[in-house]
């Protein structure tokens, strides 16, 4: 069933709830939003908004970190495989938030240590801190190695 929204970043949005995602502990930092609309941009850049449904004023600017960094292999726990029902990591998207300085948009990072995976098919989602410290939680996404061709996994969270 598609709705409007009024979010407080982007104006009116649709969104279509049966594709909502659900965080059921919340994304830290902010527990009371738990479903997430994933909003598509029309500027043909890859990076996306993250949505509350619950708080119009929440929104985050995502990212398929592949596209940056084709290397990027997080290694989750299997608790936390399990708790989100994922038998393997390619049936789930993996994104990371990003912070964006308005002073200089061209040193945005991204929250590579706790990126956000998404259950494909259940449509869960969690901010999960990785245990290795081999990722920061702000690196600098111009300055890795160049783009990757890699096709963002987001195609398959938008379809299912």
């Amino acid at each position: 069933m598609n709705t409007v929204i009024q979010s407080a970043k982007l104006g009116p949005v649709a969104i279509d709830t049966e594709r909502l995602i659900t965080f059921p502990e919340g994304i830290p930092g902010f527990p009371m939003a738990k479903q997430y609309a994933l909003i598509e941009n029309d500027q043909g850049h890859p990076f996306f908004w993250l949505q509350a449904v619950e708080d119009l004023e929440l929104a985050f600017v995502v990212v398929d970190p592949l596209i940056f960094l084709p290397e990027y292999r997080p290694l989750f726990s299997p608790e936390e495989m399990k708790a989100l029902e994922i038998e393997k990591l390619d049936t789930a998207a993996v994104l990371a938030i990003l912070t964006i300085p308005q002073d200089d948009p061209l040193k945005l990072t991204a929250n590579l240590r706790a990126p956000l995976v998404i259950n494909h098919k259940t449509r869960r989602g969690k901010q999960v801190v990785l245990s290795d410290s081999t990722y920061s939680y702000r690196e600098p996404l111009l300055t890795l190695s160049a783009l990757s061709t890699t096709q963002p996994d987001i195609a398959a969270l938008k379809s299912s």
